[in-house]
């Protein structure tokens, strides 16, 4: 049986390559064949069911920056001219996200001849995605460009996956293709469970502001006088951590935990006793969905995609966005509160399991490549006919 063959366009880099990609491309082997391309600082070729993954070499520092998106772009380059001149034929080409990743699969998909489908991982109009990392010119550029090409990328798609409904409101008017779903990111919560409750309140993640640690910690330092023997851990990559000292300001129970791969994130998440995402943007979360398959209660903000997978007062609390005295009164309440927390966190469990399971994503994710393909072809019949049975099944 011929398969239609799939490219995937991830934007890296990768430090090992994780349970959830593995997973990924073996499931994705039922229906499809082809590539995913990344960057990793060991570069090579790794096989994984009828998936290669291609690892371009990933080297660290502002220097060297340029230079990788240049090079990943020429390999995109190649690839496209390649697919043209008869090699590697590629049928859909997926992007993670509509920005660097999203303008070379657009590249790549024009020269093959080929459907292209972003998905959208981020709300790139957020101001809060411009609040660090850079000159104040510098964010006020990328505030001022990156929806531009956001815009850019969705106008020339043939299908478009998102996290909740209304994340493409500002672009509504630029989109012409009528495949366009919202679903829950993938997740390998295998790994995930609950390993007993230690005194922790866990955060994970970067950048300082955008997630709003600055919010937890002041939160934190509030309601700890009343909770002794709880600590905070805020696990995350930190290149500059002069503002988390700061803000941390030497509290014997704040502590900056290092970054740690993929592999170990579930014995950190497992022995927390509440999970917190104070995000000032954020389009889902998928951390919130591994502190719920291991059964932790779960304190989040009201805003965007986050209410889509923490049903406040069901499985999880809400505060009120950038509101770090709703913050610390949630917090308070939970860490008071023994019988809320086992209750929250075994709601949200039980709805991992229902509903952020891998049969659902990858359901609806076939379903929406097969809408793709085939809605590309009801508007050009003059497109290659591809085989019938792979795209039923999808």
């Amino acid at each position: 049986m011929i398969r239609n063959r799939l490219l995937v366009v991830l934007p890296g880099p990768l430090w090992e390559i994780p349970t959830t990609l593995r997973k990924r491309m073996e499931r994705l082997s039922e229906r499809f064949e082809g590539r995913i391309v990344t960057t990793m600082e060991k570069p090579g070729n790794h096989v994984f069911g009828r998936f290669q993954l291609t690892a371009l070499r990933y080297r660290r520092g502002a220097f060297w920056k340029p230079w990788m998106h240049l090079k990943y772009l020429l390999y995109g380059v190649r690839l496209g001219l390649a697919a043209r001149l008869g090699g590697e034929r590629w049928d859909l080409v997926v992007a993670y996200d509509p920005l660097r990743s999203g303008l070379i699969g657009l590249l790549v998909a024009r020269l093959a001849g080929a459907r292209f489908a972003p998905e959208v991982n981020g709300v790139y109009d957020s101001y809060a995605n411009y609040l660090e990392g850079g000159s104040r010119f510098a964010l006020a550029c990328k505030r001022w460009l990156y929806p531009k090409l956001v815009g850019f990328t969705l106008a020339r798609s043939d299908g478009i996956k998102t996290l909740f409904p209304s994340q493409l409101k500002r672009y509504q008017d630029r989109i012409k293709t009528p495949v366009v779903e919202y679903f829950f990111d993938f997740v390998n919560l295998e790994p995930f469970a609950d390993l007993g409750e230690e005194k922790t309140v866990l955060f994970v993640g970067y950048p300082f502001r955008l997630k709003g640690v600055d919010l937890l910690i002041e939160a934190f330092k509030a309601v700890s006088p009343r909770h002794p023997g709880w600590k905070l851990k805020i696990l995350g990559w930190y290149p500059d951590d002069r503002e988390l000292k700061e803000r941390m300001g030497g509290h014997p129970g704040i502590f900056h935990q290092p970054p740690v791969l993929p592999s170990d994130m579930p014995a950190h998440m497992g022995r927390c006793g509440i999970f917190v995402l104070p995000s000032r943007t954020e389009a889902m979360g998928r951390v919130l969905l591994e502190a719920a398959a291991c059964a932790k209660p779960r304190l989040g903000s009201d805003l965007e995609g986050i209410p889509t997978v923490i049903e406040n007062e069901v499985d999880g609390l809400l505060f009120r966005p950038n509101d770090a005295q709703d913050l610390a009164a949630k917090l308070d309440r939970l860490m008071g509160d023994g019988n809320l927390r086992k209750e929250l966190g075994m709601h949200a469990r039980l709805r991992a399991v229902a509903e952020w399971n891998a049969e659902h994503y990858f359901r609806r994710l076939f379903d929406f490549y097969g809408r793709v393909l085939r809605q590309a072809q009801a508007k050009d019949p003059a497109l290659e006919p591809r085989p019938q049975g792979v795209l039923d099944a999808a």
